[in-house]
């Protein structure tokens, strides 16, 4: 350099910082340095929880696939119990309720049989001395006690 440049530019040669300036440019550097590796540390670990996400994005996906799949199963299943629903209720139907009122015809007849095979013990037991529980030695009678429940 020239002599004449070095008069045209005296501050290139001239101290700009103080010794209190650099100390608080440092400190700053530094605050700024620990703020970016701060960052960086919390951006790797959003990385690592956005590829957890994705990840069980994927599984979520799959699972729902399957989920999709067991419905339609159980769709058509549910459609094949109705529909067999439906041809029991007319074919079979008729003969439930045809079925209960012969229950309950035959209950009535039972319950009159019973009573009258009652009334024929009674009988058995005043006209020729039989007597239900046990045989006696000297009854002539040869019957076995039986009562209808």
């Amino acid at each position: 350099m020239s002599s004449s440049s070095k008069q045209k530019h005296p501050s290139l040669h001239a101290r700009v910082t103080t010794p209190e300036k650099t100390e608080s440019f440092a400190r700053t550097a530094n605050g700024i340095g620990g703020g970016i590796v701060n960052n960086r540390m919390r951006l790797e670990e959003l990385d690592e929880d956005i590829k957890a996400d994705e990840k069980g994005i994927v599984e979520y996906k799959a699972m729902i696939k399957q989920l999709a799949v067991k419905r339609e199963l159980l769709d058509e299943r549910l459609k094949k119990n109705r529909a067999w629903l439906k041809d029991y209720e007319e074919s079979i139907g008729p003969f439930q309720t045809q079925y209960a009122n012969l229950v309950a015809e035959i209950e009535s007849t039972y319950g009159e049989a019973k009573e009258r095979h009652r009334a024929g013990v009674e009988i058995l037991i005043r006209d020729f001395n039989y007597h239900p529980t046990f045989k006696r030695w000297d009854d002539n009678f040869t019957a076995t006690p039986f009562v209808p429940k």
